[in-house]
C-alpha cells in the first residue's frame, strides 16, 4: 500500500519535508531548515531540466538524539518514496553535524541550519506574543551556518566561534577573539534573518565587538570574563573519512541475503563489475554508495541501507560517514569517479568555450536548476499578486502593467493570495536590490510585518534577495521577469541618485526551464555575450532576440517574452522592431549597437559539450589546504582571501584572488593537475588549466554566472564583510534613533613627516622587549614591522605560531594578529 504522506510528492519543482511522528511520515509546512536533534526526517528536492524532466534527490536527516525506531522508518520509508517516483532518484542519509554540502546548499541563502533540542514534542509549545525564552545558539560554517542551541552557561562559550544570545526582543552577538571576519559576517547575518524572520524587525541587536563589558549579557554567564581567557573552539575538521576503494555484491538469489566482497586484486573498481540484478555497495575514498540494479528486487533494495550502516559499525567507520544511494542509469558525477575511467575517454579540442550542463544529472547541479531546489512551489502561480515599490518609508503601488520588473536600487513588496481548498492563504515576498540602501531593505522588514498583522499574522513571510528568488517567486511573473540597472525610485540618498536607462540596454537571459529563466541587465558590450544562453539587445528601433548556439528553448521563449516588453516601453517609449538572431548571422547594426564585435565566450561547432560547472574553493585559513566543493554557487562566493578551482570538464579555471597566499596560489595549481590526473572520469587528461586573477576574467569563466558584474571585484575587493556589515548596523542603528551619521574625520592639516628611512634598522630578532615595543615605537623601528624585532621564543608565544607560518597569512590576518598584540 502506498504512502497517503506521500500522494503528489515530487510533482513540481522545490523542496518538501516529513518529519517522522509516531513512527509515521508527516508532511510538514515548510522546510526551512530548523531540525530538532531528537527526530529523523525526509527531504525531498524536486528539480526540471532543460529539456523539461523531472529530477530528485532524496535525503534522510538523522538528529543526534532520534530513536532506531525513528531512523529505521526514515530509511524504509525513503525506499518507498524513491519507489513512488520510479526508483530515479539520488538519495543521501544525512547525519547532524556531518550534513552533506548538496544538503547544505538548500539553506545557504535562508539563514543556514539551526538545531532545535528536543523531539516531536517540543514543536507544539504555545507562542506567546513578545514572550520569549533566553536562549544561546552556537554558529559554525563559513558559508552554511549550522546553529545549535547550548545551554546558557559559561562553559558554552570559547574564543573561536561565534555565539548570538538570543532574548527575544534583544539580540546579543559575541565574537570569539580568534573566530575568523566571515564567521562574524554570517553571525550578523544569522541574527538579521531572526530579527526579520521572526520578530519582524523590531528586536534591537547588539554586537558585543562595541560594547565588550555589557552587563546585561555578561549577567547571564555570572559576570564579564577576558573573552581571551575563555577554552579554543574545537577545530573546523574535514568531516570525509579516509577510506579504501571496495566493492561489495548485496544479493539473496541463494535464497538468502549475502554480502560478498568483489574487489579486484589491483584495487581499480571497473564498471562491469555491477550487475543489473543485484544491488552493490561501493565503498569510496570518502563515503559509502548504494547501487541499485534495475532487477534487483524488493527485498535487496529495502535492506540495502540499513546493511550499509550495519558493515560500518563491524568495520570502525564512523557511523557520521555520508551514504549516497544511486539507481542504475541515474549514476552521478561523484559516484562514477570511484571507478577507473567510467565513459570511454573523449578527444577534445583544447579552445576554450563556455560551460554547458550535460543531459545526464551530475553530481553538481547547473546553478538554476539547483536556485529552484531552495523554494517548493504552493501553486501553479495563478493567483493574485500585488506589488508595491519601497519609497520614503512607504510601500508606493506599482503599475500592474510593470510587475515582473525590479531594479536592484530598490526593495519591494509582494503580495501572493491564493485559495487553498476553502481557505484564503497568503505569501507576502520582500525583495532586496543588491543596491538598495540599509534604510530601504530596513523599511521593507518593518512593512512587511505591517501587512501581514493587517491579514490577522496569517500570511507566510519570505525574504527574497536579487539573484536568488525561489522558482515560486520568478513563476509569477509568467516567464517575463527582468532585473534592471539603478533604481527607479527613492526618497533615499543614493550614489549618483536614479540611475537613468542608456539608450542602448542588454539583458542576459539564463535558466533552466521557464520557471526559473530571468533577465538581468548587464554591461552592453559584445564581451557579455556568450554562446550558451540567450540576450536581449535593446537599441532606439529594435529589440534583438540574440540565440546563442548552445542556448535551450526555455531561454529562447522568454528572451523573446522579455523583448516584446521592452520593445514597448523601454525608456518609456515604444515602436520598437523585435527580430530573432541566430549566433553567426548578426547584422552589423547589432554589433554597432554593442560598440563593435570583440572576443567573447564561444563555442565551436563540434566542441564536446562541458558538463555541469563546478565550484571549489582551496584556503589555508584553517591551517591546513583545504579543498571544499560550493554547491549552488554565484559570483558572490568567489571570496577575494581564497583560491577558487572552476571546472567544465573541458577546462579547469584556477581564480586567484587578490588577497590570497602565496601557499594557497601555489597550491592549488598543483592540486588542479593532481585533480585531472587522477579524475579518471573519461575527460582528455591534456585539457588547459587556465590561470585567472581577480578582476581580470575572461569571457569563457564570466559565461558561467549569471548576469555577472564586471565591477563586482572593484566595489568589494579589501572589504572586510564583517566589519562592513558592522557599519550597515551601526547607520542602520543610528537612523533609527535619529542621530545623524558622524561626518568623516578631518583631514588633519599637516601630519608629522616619517622618519627617513636611513634613520630605520633592518628587523632583528631579540633587539626589543614586547613591552618596548607595545608602548611606542623605540628608536630606528620600522613601525610596520615591529613583530620582527621580537625574539623568537616570544614571538611564538604573542602568535601561537612560528615567523614563517605567520609571513604565510594573508595580509589582513597579520594585521588583525598584530592589533590584538598591541604591536599594529
Amino acid at each position: 500500500m502506498a504512502e497517503p504522506a506521500f500522494a503528489g510528492a515530487g510533482r513540481k519543482p522545490g523542496l518538501e519535508l516529513w518529519r517522522i511522528e509516531k513512527l509515521k511520515p508527516v508532511k510538514q509546512a515548510k522546510a526551512d531548515g530548523k531540525f530538532y536533534t531528537g527526530d529523523s526526517y525526509i527531504l525531498l528536492s524536486t528539480t526540471q531540466t532543460s529539456g523539461g524532466a523531472l529530477s530528485w534527490n532524496i535525503h534522510f536527516w538523522l538528529g543526534t538524539e532520534t530513536s532506531t525506531d525513528e531512523a529505521g522508518v526514515a530509511a524504509y520509508k525513503t525506499v518507498e518514496l524513491d519507489d513512488s517516483l520510479g526508483g530515479g532518484p539520488v538519495q543521501f542519509r544525512e547525519v547532524q553535524g556531518f550534513e552533506s554540502q548538496q544538503f547544505l546548499s538548500y539553506f545557504k541563502n535562508t539563514g543556514g541550519i539551526q538545531y532545535l533540542p528536543g523531539g516531536i514534542e517540543s514543536g507544539f509549545r504555545k507562542v506567546e506574543r513578545d514572550v520569549y525564552e533566553t536562549r544561546l545558539l552556537h554558529l559554525k560554517g563559513k558559508r552554511t551556518v549550522r546553529a545549535k542551541e547550548v545551554p546558557v552557561q559559561l562553559s558554552s562559550l570559547n574564543k573561536g566561534d561565534v555565539f548570538i544570545l538570543d532574548k527575544g526582543l534583544k539580540i546579543f552577538l559575541f565574537n570569539g577573539p580568534s573566530a575568523n571576519k566571515f564567521e562574524k559576517a554570517k553571525g550578523i547575518e544569522v541574527a538579521n534573518r531572526i530579527n526579520s524572520d521572526e520578530r519582524g524587525g523590531r528586536a534591537e541587536l547588539v554586537p558585543l565587538d562595541t560594547d565588550p563589558r555589557n552587563a546585561e549579557f555578561w549577567g547571564h554567564f555570572g559576570g564579564y570574563r577576558d573573552p581571551a581567557s575563555l577554552p579554543d573552539g574545537p577545530e573546523d575538521s574535514d568531516n570525509d573519512a579516509k577510506l579504501v576503494r571496495k566493492i561489495f555484491k548485496i544479493s539473496d538469489a541463494s535464497g538468502s541475503l549475502e554480502f560478498v566482497e568483489l574487489t579486484p586484486a589491483d584495487g581499480k573498481l571497473r564498471k562491469d563489475l555491477l550487475v543489473t540484478d543485484d544491488v552493490f555497495l561501493v565503498q569510496g575514498a570518502s563515503k559509502l554508495f548504494l547501487w541499485i540494479g534495475r532487477r534487483s528486487n524488493a527485498n535487496e533494495k529495502k535492506e540495502a541501507t540499513l546493511l550499509a550502516v550495519s558493515y560500518m559499525r563491524n568495520n570502525g567507520i564512523p557511523l557520521t560517514t555520508a551514504i549516497e544511494r544511486v539507481s542504475e542509469g541515474n549514476e552521478t558525477g561523484s559516484f562514477k569517479a570511484e571507478f577507473h575511467v567510467w565513459d570511454p575517454p573523449m578527444s577534445l579540442n583544447n579552445k576554450p568555450s563556455a560551460a554547458r550542463a550535460a543531459e545526464n544529472p551530475q553530481n553538481v547541479a547547473e546553478l538554476l536548476a539547483r536556485k529552484a531546489k531552495e523554494d517548493a512551489p504552493v501553486d501553479d502561480g495563478s493567483g493574485k499578486v500585488q506589488v508595491w515599490v519601497i519609497n520614503n518609508f512607504q510601500k508606493v503601488e506599482v503599475n500592474p502593467a510593470d510587475y515582473g520588473e525590479f531594479y536592484g536600487g530598490d526593495s519591494y513588496i509582494l503580495l501572493y493570495s491564493y485559495k487553498k481548498g476553502r481557505s484564503d492563504e497568503y505569501i507576502i515576498y520582500f525583495w532586496l536590490g543588491n543596491d538598495s540602501t540599509a534604510d530601504e531593505k530596513g523599511a521593507a522588514a518593518l512593512l512587511t510585518v505591517q501587512l501581514d498583522d493587517s491579514l490577522g499574522g496569517k500570511p507566510v513571510q519570505v525574504r527574497v534577495t536579487q539573484g536568488k528568488e525561489p522558482t515560486h517567486f520568478r513563476q509569477l511573473f509568467k516567464g517575463r521577469m527582468i532585473v534592471y540597472k539603478g533604481g527607479n525610485t527613492s526618497g533615499f540618498q543614493k550614489t549618483g541618485g536614479a540611475a537613468p536607462q542608456d539608450d542602448i540596454g542588454l539583458f542576459h537571459v539564463k535558466g533552466t526551464s521557464g520557471l526559473n529563466t530571468v533577465g538581468v541587465q548587464v554591461d552592453a558590450r559584445a564581451g557579455s555575450l556568450n554562446s550558451e544562453d540567450s540576450f536581449v539587445l535593446v537599441t532606439p528601433t529594435h529589440a534583438y532576440v540574440w540565440c546563442g548556439s548552445g542556448s535551450n528553448a526555455d531561454e529562447v521563449t522568454v528572451a523573446t517574452n522579455i523583448a516584446n516588453t521592452l520593445a514597448s516601453k523601454y525608456k518609456h517609449t515604444g515602436g520598437r522592431t523585435v527580430v530573432s538572431v541566430s549566433e553567426g548571422s548578426e547584422p552589423a547594426e547589432f554589433w554597432d549597437a554593442l560598440g563593435g564585435k570583440t572576443e567573447y565566450a564561444q563555442t565551436s561547432p563540434g566542441t564536446a559539450a562541458p558538463r555541469d560547472a563546478r565550484l571549489f574553493s582551496a584556503s589555508t585559513a584553517t591551517g591546513s589546504f583545504k579543498v571544499e566543493e560550493i554547491d549552488n554557487f554565484d559570483q558572490s562566493d568567489l571570496n577575494d582571501e581564497d583560491v577558487f578551482l572552476l571546472d567544465t570538464y573541458t577546462q579547469l579555471f584556477v581564480w586567484i584572488g587578490s588577497q590570497s597566499t602565496q601557499e594557497e596560489k601555489s597550491k592549488a595549481l598543483e592540486f588542479a593537475q593532481r585533480f585531472i590526473a587522477e579524475a579518471d572520469d573519461g575527460r582528455d587528461p591534456d585539457i588547459p588549466i587556465i590561470r585567472v586573477n581577480a578582476g581580470a576574467e575572461p569571457p569563457m569563466f564570466a559565461a558561467q554566472f549569471l548576469g555577472w558584474d564586471a565591477d563586482h571585484h572593484r566595489k568589494n575587493a579589501f572589504v572586510d564583510p564583517y566589519q562592513a556589515r558592522l557599519d550597515a548596523l551601526a547607520a542602520e542603528k543610528a537612523k533609527k534613533s535619529g542621530a545623524n551619521t558622524p561626518p568623516p574625520a578631518p583631514v588633519a592639516a599637516a601630519a608629522a613627516a616619517p622618519a627617513p628611512a636611513a634613520n630605520i634598522v633592518p628587523p632583528k630578532p631579540g633587539t626589543h622587549s614586547l613591552d618596548d615595543l607595545k608602548g611606542g615605537i623605540p628608536a630606528g623601528v620600522d613601525p610596520t614591522m615591529k613583530e620582527e624585532y621580537l625574539d623568537d621564543a616570544t614571538f611564538a608565544t604573542v602568535f601561537k605560531m612560528d615567523r614563517a607560518a605567520f609571513r604565510a597569512l594573508a595580509k589582513w590576518k597579520r594585521d588583525d594578529l598584530k592589533k590584538k598584540a598591541g604591536l599594529f
